[in-house]
C-alpha cells in the first residue's frame, strides 16, 4: 500500500460522508454502555424515578404502564384492569430500586415500590442474555411474599418480546421504551435542561441501533469495502498497534488510522458482509443460474420458476421488487440469523384478495386486514437459520440452501405452486409466519443433541443446531454476559463470554468449551482469574486483543452409533470431571469477582 492510495481514499466523497456519520458522538457510545445490561437498567431507573433530575416527574412510568395496556402481546393478560385502575392515579410517591435481593440469593433488576396506592411495579430487563430456570416465577413469589396486601405489576422488558415463562408478566420490548423517548424528546423539549435532553437523545440512539440497523451506512461501507478492499484491510490491521505506546511509530499511515479508526473498523466488519457472493453462489447451485433474481448487498431476492404465473397478475407499485407480485428474500436478522421472508406484494386488489383466500383456505393462516383493499405487503413465511461465521461464504450458501430446500418451506412452494396453476393443493400443515427452528434431522447426531438439552432443561434461546455445529450456552454464561457485555465483535449466536459447542463427522464428535472476543479489558480480568483457578489455556489468551480461547476440548469416536449410544456420548462428555471441575470455577470466579464489576 502507497501513500497515494490514502490520498485517494481519502478524497473519496462516499468515504468523508460515512466518516461524517459513523463519528457523531454519542458519549453513551464512549462509555460502551450498549453490550451492558446493568448499565441499561441504571438509566431505566433513572428515567423511572419521578424525583429524580430529568424533570420529568413520573411522565415516563406513567408512559410505561400505558403500553403495557397497548400492545396487542399483553391483551390476554388478567392485570390489565390493575393496570388501568392504577393509571388513574398521581404516580409521584413512587420509589424505584435496584439488584433487589430475593430470597434464593437472585436480584431483580428494578423494583419500583408506592406505598400509598400499596403497588409494586417490578421490571427483569434482558438485551443479550435470556431467562434462567425457574427466574420469573421465583420474583413473583419473592415479591407476593415480601409485599403481601399491595397490587403487583410483573413486567418481562427484552430485545425480541419474548413471551415469558410465567404468564402473569407484562411484555415489553426495548424498541417500545425507545419509542417513549421519542415522543418525550417530541412533546417535553422544553421543560428539559439541554444536558439531559442530549443524554436521554443520546440513550435513544444506543436503543435504535440496537432495532434499525442504517441500510444507507452499510450500504457505503460495502462499495466502500469493495472498491479499496486490500487499503481497508491494510489500515484495520494497523489498528491494535495505536493502543500499544511501548511500540508506536509515526508515520503517515499510522496517523491516518488514528483519524478514521471508527470508520476504518465500521467499513471493515460492515464491509466483508458477504451475503450476495453467497446468493450467487445459491442461485448457481439451485438453480443453475437461470431463475429471475436480484443481488442486493443486503436483502438479495429471487422467485422460484414454479411461481413464474405471478408475472401475469398486474401490480399497483410497478417498482416493488422484481415486478412481480410475489418475493422471497434473504436477509440478516439484528440477531444474526439468517432469514427466508416470503412476501405477497401490491398485486391488483380483486387478484390479490383470491390469492389469499386460496392460501387461506389451503390450511395458511392470512390476517384479515390483509385482505382489505388498501392492504399492500402480507409476510406468508418466515423460517431463519443460525450461521456461525458470516464471513464464512460456503457456510451462508450451505444456510441458504438450508432454508430453501427445508421440508417446512417446500409445502409453502407446493402450495403457492397449485394455485398459481389452477391446480388444487394438498392441504398440509405448515408453520407459518412464525420462526421456525432450522434443524437439521436428517441425522442421528442433531436428535441425540436435542434429546440432550432436555436432559439439562436447556430451551432453544440456550441452544443452536446449524448444519455443522452444535452449541449452546449455560444460564451462568448469561450471568458472565450481563456483567462483561456483549463481545466486540460478532460470535456465533450468543456474543458472550462462553460458549460450548460440538463438531462433528461421521467418525468423531468434537467437545469445546471457548471464551470469546469480549473487550479487552474484561477479558484481561476473566481470564486472569480463569489462570489462577488452575485452568490451562494458550498464554496469548491473557492479550486484551485475543479473540477465541479454548480453555477445554475433547474428541471422542463415534462411527456406528445409534441415536441412544450418542445420547450417552453427550452426556459423558459434559458430565467428564475435568469439565465439570471447570465449571465449577467458573462459577467461583463469577460469584468471587465477576459479580462484583458495577
Amino acid at each position: 500500500m502507497e501513500i497515494k492510495d490514502l490520498f485517494e481514499l481519502e478524497n473519496d466523497i462516499s468515504f468523508q460522508k460515512l466518516n461524517q456519520q459513523v463519528n457523531t458522538f454519542n458519549a453513551l457510545k464512549v462509555l460502551r454502555l450498549e453490550g451492558h445490561e446493568i448499565r441499561h437498567s441504571n438509566i431505566i431507573a433513572w428515567l423511572l424515578n419521578p424525583k429524580e433530575n430529568h424533570n420529568l416527574q413520573d411522565y415516563f412510568f406513567r408512559k410505561v404502564l400505558e403500553t403495557l395496556i397497548l400492545i396487542e402481546e399483553n391483551s390476554n393478560n388478567l392485570k390489565c384492569e390493575l393496570v388501568e385502575a392504577v393509571l388513574n392515579n398521581s404516580l409521584m410517591g413512587s420509589q424505584v430500586y435496584r439488584e433487589v435481593k430475593t430470597h434464593n440469593n437472585r436480584f431483580i433488576d428494578l423494583v419500583i415500590i408506592n406505598q400509598q396506592l400499596k403497588l409494586v411495579v417490578f421490571i427483569e430487563n434482558k438485551i443479550y442474555s435470556t431467562e434462567s430456570q425457574n427466574q420469573l416465577d421465583d420474583y413473583l413469589s419473592f415479591v407476593k411474599d415480601k409485599y403481601a396486601g399491595f397490587k403487583i405489576i410483573p413486567i418481562y422488558l427484552t430485545l425480541q418480546g419474548e413471551e415469558p415463562s410465567n404468564k402473569e408478566y407484562f411484555i415489553l420490548t426495548h424498541e417500545r421504551i425507545e419509542g417513549i423517548l421519542n415522543i418525550i424528546l417530541m412533546l417535553q423539549r422544553e421543560q428539559l435542561n439541554a444536558n439531559v435532553y442530549s443524554f436521554i437523545k443520546d440513550y435513544q440512539q444506543v436503543l435504535k441501533d440496537l432495532f434499525y440497523p442504517n441500510k444507507e451506512q452499510i450500504l457505503q461501507a460495502i462499495n466502500l469495502y469493495r472498491s479499496y478492499s486490500s487499503v481497508i484491510s491494510s489500515l484495520f490491521e494497523e489498528i491494535p498497534s495505536i493502543n500499544k505506546p511501548l511500540t508506536f511509530k509515526y508515520d503517515y499511515k499510522t496517523e491516518f488510522v488514528m483519524k478514521y479508526r471508527q470508520t476504518i473498523d465500521y467499513i471493515f466488519k460492515r464491509g466483508k458482509n458477504i451475503i450476495s457472493y453467497s446468493f450467487e453462489d445459491f442461485i448457481q447451485r439451485q438453480f443453475n443460474g437461470e431463475v429471475i433474481h436480484n443481488v442486493h448487498p443486503t436483502v438479495p431476492s429471487f422467485l422460484p420458476p414454479e411461481w413464474e404465473p405471478i408475472r401475469e397478475m398486474r401490480l399497483r407499485e410497478e417498482s416493488y421488487w422484481l415486478g412481480t407480485g410475489l418475493v422471497i428474500w434473504f436477509e440478516q436478522g439484528h440477531d444474526s440469523r439468517l432469514r427466508l421472508i416470503v412476501e405477497i406484494g401490491p398485486i391488483e386488489y380483486d387478484s390479490r384478495l383470491a390469492l389469499l383466500e386460496k392460501l387461506q383456505e389451503s390450511g395458511l393462516s392470512i390476517k384479515e386486514k390483509s385482505k382489505k383493499e388498501g392492504a399492500r405487503y402480507t409476510r406468508i413465511f418466515t423460517k431463519a437459520i443460525d450461521i456461525n461465521n458470516w464471513n464464512d461464504k460456503s457456510d451462508l450458501t450451505q444456510g441458504m440452501l438450508d432454508l430453501y430446500n427445508s421440508s417446512d418451506f417446500i409445502t409453502l412452494k407446493n402450495m403457492v405452486a397449485a394455485i398459481l396453476n389452477n391446480n388444487s393443493p394438498i392441504k398440509d400443515q405448515i408453520i407459518n409466519g412464525a420462526e421456525v427452528s432450522p434443524y437439521n434431522r436428517l441425522g442421528e447426531v442433531p436428535k441425540a443433541f436435542e434429546e440432550f438439552m432436555a436432559d439439562l432443561k436447556l430451551t432453544e434461546s440456550h441452544y443452536r443446531i446449524s448444519s455443522r455445529n452444535l452449541s449452546f450456552v449455560l444460564p451462568l454464561f448469561d450471568s458472565f454476559k450481563e456483567k462483561l457485555g456483549e463481545t466486540r465483535e460478532k460470535w456465533w449466536w450468543h456474543n458472550g463470554p462462553f460458549l460450548i459447542w460440538y463438531s462433528y463427522d461421521e467418525a468423531s464428535l468434537y467437545f469445546t468449551l471457548e471464551v470469546g472476543p469480549i473487550e479487552g479489558d474484561m477479558r484481561v480480568l476473566l481470564m486472569e482469574a480463569i489462570k489462577e483457578k488452575g485452568v490451562r489455556f494458550n498464554k496469548k489468551g491473557i492479550n486484551p486483543e485475543a479473540k477465541y480461547t479454548r480453555i477445554y476440548s475433547k474428541t471422542i469416536g463415534i462411527k456406528d452409533l445409534d441415536e441412544a449410544e450418542l445420547l450417552r456420548a453427550f452426556r459423558g462428555l459434559y458430565h467428564d470431571t475435568e469439565f465439570q471441575s471447570i465449571i465449577e470455577k467458573l462459577q467461583n470466579i463469577y460469584d468471587e469477582t465477576i459479580s462484583k464489576i458495577e
